[in-house]
């Protein structure tokens, strides 16, 4: 059973409707089901196809028209409003219903909307971690996926938003799903293409959930209108995020350590090794980087301390046993399936409040690093 959550009550309605048909393309083989709660919202978006919260199991078609079954709509709280998709205990109700009907032996949850990596940018108009419903002006923030996803598990949990394939996220769910597949990158406003991505499910729905979800990366670099567009995809091995969470740990007081001893010179190289590594939707107040290639600039800098090369290095070799697969294109050409928070202690001081509600800050040294990196 394929779970989609998709809040398109916001300014990506019209590629909810896009996504819908590309999933009854592939949706003929019944070992595979999907199961979708969607909202649009014409109060906020006039254009949006129907108004109001539904839950559909979608039924196999190739015309443009969507004919998939609304099991229910109009769903609403207890106030007689369309539910809140940016409440964590929207997402929970609909996985708690799904699985009670659908059980199936293995699940995806695919998570629809706008993303912001792991802030809930607050710099931003409309600020947001994941899962913005314009209608409500609510957002589920990253801290706040244990209540979303609270009893559950899942095989592969997928992120179709943008810059969410970072370690700080993926390690917030690592003990909720077996794969966690998503973008580094801010990807195409229409998303994945559905019926690339699973027709792969479709064909082969007995693969095991490791390759299966292969079928992600395929699919993104695979269709043609992104062929000009920045393409990340990678699918991250929970089990490892351990390991990997503990050398970045180590990697934290090595750079701490350089850096006290020597700010004049070990400053510059940090700066320099930060404005050359691969960036995803950089802003004055967002500095995300994909870590493989940061710690290869790290390592590059001449007169880096041999501690900060040897920590930056372990990195990389944990990222290769926990990025199964990872593709990109040549707009994005640094990235290895990962992505850090990487800014220096000017702006992090703004929202470390924040980061130190995740998991990954409070068992990793990280926080520690940003809270002094120049």
């Amino acid at each position: 059973t394929v779970l989609v959550f998709i809040n398109a009550a916001n300014d990506l309605y019209w590629a909810s409707d896009l996504n819908v048909n590309q999933m009854e393309q592939v949706a003929d083989n019944p070992d595979v089901r999907y199961i979708l709660q969607w909202k649009q919202s014409r109060s906020v978006f006039a254009g949006s196809s129907f108004d109001g919260v539904r839950r559909v199991r979608v039924k196999p078609d190739n015309t443009s028209a969507i004919v998939s079954e609304v099991v229910q709509s109009n769903l609403t709280n207890g106030l007689g409003q369309p539910l809140d998709m940016g409440d964590p205990a929207t997402l929970k109700g609909f996985l708690d219903w799904a699985k009670l009907y659908y059980p199936a032996d293995r699940y995806a949850l695919i998570v629809w909307n706008h993303g912001n990596g792991w802030r809930r940018a607050p710099f931003e108009d409309l600020g947001r971690a994941v899962s913005y419903d314009d209608e409500t002006g609510n957002s589920i923030q990253i801290w706040e996926l244990d209540a979303a996803l609270a009893g559950h598990t899942f095989d592969i949990l997928a992120w179709d938003a943008s810059l969410m394939q970072m370690l700080e996220v993926s390690y917030e769910v690592k003990d909720k799903a077996t794969f966690v597949v998503g973008s580094e990158e801010s990807p195409p406003a229409e998303g994945y293409p559905y019926h690339l991505v699973f027709a792969e499910f479709r064909d082969n729905p007995d693969e095991t959930t490791g390759n299966l979800t292969k079928a992600f990366v395929d699919g993104m670099l695979a269709h043609p209108p992104y062929v000009s567009r920045k393409i990340t995809q990678s699918s991250l091995v929970s089990v490892q995020h351990t390991a990997l969470k503990d050398a970045v740990s180590a990697l934290a007081p090595a750079l701490i350590s350089a850096y006290t001893a020597d700010p004049s010179g070990v400053g510059p190289l940090v700066i320099d090794a930060r404005a050359n590594a691969q960036s995803y939707s950089p802003t004055s107040l967002r500095f995300y980087r994909d870590l493989v290639d940061l710690c290869l600039k790290l390592e590059a800098e001449p007169g880096m301390p041999v501690g900060v090369v040897n920590a930056a290095a372990n990195v990389r070799a944990q990222v290769a046993l926990t990025a199964l697969w990872e593709g990109h294109n040549g707009n994005s050409p640094g990235s290895r399936g990962v992505a850090i928070d990487f800014s220096p202690s000017s702006v992090y001081g703004s929202v470390s409040s924040d980061y130190l509600q995740m998991k990954f800050a409070n068992d990793s040294q990280w926080d520690e690093w940003l809270s002094i990196a120049p």
